[in-house]
């Protein structure tokens, strides 16, 4: 290993050597049970969210990943048995959806080939395809046990699958019924709730006359956004509380262009604001019409087919639905039944997949009974044996639980766990765990397998156990004992219903016990805009792209630094160099640690056997020693705490303030000045021990977030064997000895420096140009502390320097300014040219004096302040207050010149 790091940093260079690849042929990221329950070392799980075997890379599988990453490599560091359990999901629609398009493009359909033939493609298309969004995800640097890797389709899975429908069943929780279910045209299948998305659409309103049949020329008006159901119609509702209808209940009136006469009811569901008052009943295409029809026992009919298309008897059959609305729309107008159309915008459902509008279809389904199962779900969280981060995220899950409806879980795709459900001749179903099994139950082999498959999500509400192993059958194992409960789970708020309180669910009636202890829900990634990442906005940037550009670690940090919990991130590309500049930073000041090792022991061999167990001696310490001793320790405790709390943007923030600001801008600044000035050799060795020492601890603490980096640079302290890696290495504890009153000592340096340096650039005194900086000291206490480090204010401010005593009379034409008591002048004659620094100060305070006029005027406006937001009044109030701040400055400093 050559003793110092490139003088470039090449993060392309970094990542090739410390690839995903190189670790896990090490074997660092793999976790043993046996190491809990023979050794007893404290577990710590992190479920990864299968991505869609379908995927590619996004900003949120970034930040994600990201986060889940730093969850299991803090923990791993911290001493725990760390398990990332990784996979992917088969992604039912979509993996069939994209597979079909392959297909037809080459002349084929799924019916030609038939069941058995199309799934040998999509398998062979798994294969071909599947494992990009893997190998793009190592990429990240993400250190999960991929030997674990579990596809939701592999055999292990499926068995799980398999034992939990049937558990189901026979516990009366599962059951097949018909119900008015959500339906995309496109992929031909049923959707659960949580599949249709709302988006607003603009429509008609479209107002009917249905003539009453005993009361020549008298009608009943109904409102309805889609006539193409009137065909389907089977009864009039209306409130019967609505005195406009009360006297038409039990009349009979006439459909129009059906023909059919169909009775008026009455009913409390019917709102009597909602456009006339009187509402169509349509059962087999309107959910909530379902329900009116079971209430009053009336027919079903069905005029929209599974296509979409019109399936009727009055001449629309095989027009598309939207088609024959504008078209039946007309024909109401031509037979006399349209009173008037109005605009209308409202939400409707559309497929999260095909993005159509869905069809409410009456078809007969499987279903889960999910209020026995919500019950517990929900207990658990209000009773915190779950925690949310963020907390406000309960009280939506809870909306969602106490008003939770049974889920449709069987979809009329050929790809996915099919439904063990058997038919025999007559009619009957068997459920079982298989076809013999089934047989033995029915006491034939002339049995027929239901063709549906399972919701994809029915697989993965048992990813906490079947990622463990879980079969069913064998209710425990090994990794079971050792790592469920699971601990912390990332994911995106829009799947808390989909996802994580099915998985709550499964977790306590298949295993008894919750699936994991805390949820991390994520934000949602907008453009600097505020707008949505999407494709079609073209608004969303390759990750990989970025990457290349600006390196992982760039990208990993940045995007976790503007991430507050519970805050949505605005996200641009050039935000990265943030990320990249810092990655240079902690690169370059390794760099310059390096060197000062070089000149203080030689070579890296020397300084390895030496450095081996250094704790700072307090004896050898200087003050700024100490001081950023007690720093460092200080951003321990916040780290920690940061970490206890699910803080991870503060994570970031603690180690780069700390870094950038307390290590590089001030401590490696007195670095280099005391090994310039120290001539006692233990101490020289000493200050770079400590300087290399807190750069260690740094690169521990930064590592869950920048793993590359961090691990090139912990390989070049002392000499490390390949095998080596930071992630096994100790995270550093903080001591709470090492914060001392001392460290105020060289704060009161700090801020004499940061005055000295400010009255420099208040003044334009050029950098190059030696000034002379007169300290009047308040108290002997004071002088103590700044005698002793005359040598680094000297170096740091560019000044020669002179202490003395309590109340010094002002040098003329002298900078000056107060710090906690003790007076600084900075005589400004013969540094700078008076007449200049006039000239440009008076233009100053003319233009802020200006500015301050129309401030005060603004204000003084009646209108403004009376009509304009409080908080804008507020902000404007707190500009001029600045203004005027600075304008005083600025007066004060032309008095300096002048006088």
């Amino acid at each position: 290993m050559i003793a110092n790091l490139d003088k470039t940093y090449d993060h392309h260079d970094v990542e090739h050597r410390w690839s995903s690849a190189h670790w896990e042929s090490e074997g660092i990221y793999g976790a043993e049970s046996s190491r809990v329950l023979v050794e007893g070392k404290e577990p710590y799980t992190v479920l990864m969210p299968p991505p869609n075997v379908t995927g590619s890379l996004t900003l949120g599988h970034v930040l994600n990943h990201t986060l889940q990453d730093i969850f299991i490599r803090y923990q791993r560091m911290s001493g725990k048995e760390a398990l990332w359990l990784p996979g992917t999901d088969h992604a039912g629609i979509a993996t069939q959806t994209v597979v079909e398009k392959k297909l037809r493009a080459e002349g084929v359909s799924r019916r030609d080939l038939g069941r058995k033939g199309f799934l040998e493609h999509v398998w062979r298309w798994r294969e071909e395809y599947g494992g990009l969004i893997l190998k793009q995800l190592r990429k990240l640097g993400i250190s999960c046990d991929w030997r674990r890797n579990l596809f939701t389709m592999d055999e292990s899975a499926s068995a799980a699958v398999r034992h939990a429908f049937v558990s189901l069943y026979r516990d009366g929780l599962i059951y097949r019924g018909k119900r008015i279910i959500n339906w995309c045209p496109v992929s031909q299948t049923a959707l659960s709730d949580e599949e249709v998305i709302m988006k607003p659409r603009k429509d008609k309103l479209v107002y009917v006359r249905y003539p009453l049949v005993k009361r020549p020329g008298e009608f009943i008006t109904i409102a309805t956004v889609r006539p193409e159901t009137i065909l389907a119609d089977v009864a009039i509702a209306v409130n019967p509380n609505d005195p406009r209808y009360r006297d038409l209940i039990g009349e009979l009136a006439v459909v129009p262009v059906a023909g059919r006469h169909v009775p008026v009811i009455a009913d409390d569901y019917v709102d009597i604001e909602f456009g006339t008052g009187a509402l169509k009943i349509t059962p087999a295409h309107d959910p909530n019409d379902f329900e009116v029809a079971g209430r009053h026992n009336l027919p079903i009919l069905c005029v929209v087919g599974r296509d979409g298309k019109m399936t009727d008897e009055f001449g629309y059959a095989g027009m598309d639905r939207f088609d024959a609305r504008e078209k039946i729309i007309a024909d109401l107008e031509s037979l006399g039944n349209l009173e008037r159309v109005e605009d209308y915008e409202h939400n409707v459902g559309y497929s999260e997949r095909a993005d159509v509008v869905v069809e409410p279809y009456l078809s007969e389904q499987w279903f889960v009974k999910m209020k026995p199962l919500a019950e517990k779900a929900l207990q658990v969280v209000n009773e915190g044996e779950i925690r949310f981060h963020p907390a406000h995220w309960i009280s939506t899950y809870r909306h969602w639980m106490e008003n939770i409806q049974d889920w449709c879980i069987s979809r009329q795709l050929w790809w996915g766990h099919r439904i063990p459900a058997w038919y025999d001749e007559e009619g009957k179903i068997w459920v079982a765990g298989s076809y013999e099994e089934a047989c033995h139950l029915a006491g034939t082999d002339k049995l027929i397998q239901d063709e549906d498959v399972l919701d994809t999500w029915f697989s993965s509400w048992l990813w906490p156990l079947t990622t463990l192993g879980w079969t069913g059958e064998n209710t425990d194992n090994e990794d079971i004992r050792a790592f469920y409960p699971t601990d912390t789970l990332v994911t995106g708020p829009d799947i808390i219903f989909f996802w994580v309180a099915r998985m709550i669910m499964a977790g306590l009636y298949f295993k008894g016990d919750v699936p994991f202890r805390d949820v991390y829900f994520t934000s949602i990634i907008r453009d600097l805009k505020g707008r949505k990442l999407s494709k079609s906005l073209g608004n969303s940037p390759d990750p990989l792209k970025v990457i290349d550009a600006y390196g992982t670690d760039a990208l990993r940090f940045t995007i976790v630094y503007i991430a507050p919990l519970g805050q949505d991130v605005l996200f641009g590309e050039e935000k990265c160099e943030f990320g990249r500049n810092f990655a240079t930073k902690i690169w370059n000041a390794a760099r310059l640690v390096f060197m000062q090792r070089e000149k203080v022991f030689g070579d890296i061999e020397t300084f390895g056997k030496a450095y081996a167990g250094f704790t700072p001696d307090p004896e050898l310490l200087s003050g700024a020693q100490r001081w950023i001793l007690g720093r460092y320790h200080e951003m321990l405790v916040s780290y920690h705490t940061a970490f206890s709390l699910f803080r991870m943007n503060d994570i970031t923030r603690i180690v780069y303030d700390f870094f950038r600001g307390d290590y590089c801008d001030w401590y490696l600044e007195t670095l280099k000045i005391e090994l310039t000035e120290e001539i006692d050799e233990q101490k020289r060795r000493h200050a770079v021990f400590l300087a290399v020492s807190i750069l260690e601890g740094f690169l521990k603490v930064l590592h869950p977030v920048m793993p590359f980096i961090t691990e090139e640079v912990w390989h070049h302290i002392v000499e490390r064997k390949n095998s080596e890696s930071i992630a096994s290495s100790i995270m550093p504890q903080a001591e709470e000895h090492w914060k001392s009153s001392e460290q105020e000592d060289f704060t009161a340096v700090q801020k004499v420096i940061s005055e000295a340096r400010s009255l420099r650039a208040v003044f334009g005194v050029p950098h190059d140009m030696n000034a002379s900086l007169v300290i009047s000291v308040q108290d002997e206490p004071a002088k103590r502390i700044i005698a002793a480090n005359t040598h680094i204010v000297t170096r740091m401010t560019g000044c020669t320097l002179e202490i003395a005593g309590k109340g010094l009379q002002r040098p003329p034409h002298s900078a000056s300014s107060v710090v906690d008591g003790s007076e600084l002048f900075m005589p400004l004659e013969g540094l700078i040219s008076f007449d200049k620094e006039i000239a440009r100060l008076e233009k100053e305070a003319g233009s802020v004096s200006s500015y301050v006029m129309r401030m005060e005027k603004k204000l003084a406006n009646k209108g403004f302040v009376d009509n304009a937001p409080e908080e804008v009044v507020e902000n404007e109030k707190r500009k001029l207050a600045e203004a005027k701040d600075n304008l005083r400055k600025l007066d004060a400093n032309l008095e300096v010149l002048r006088n």
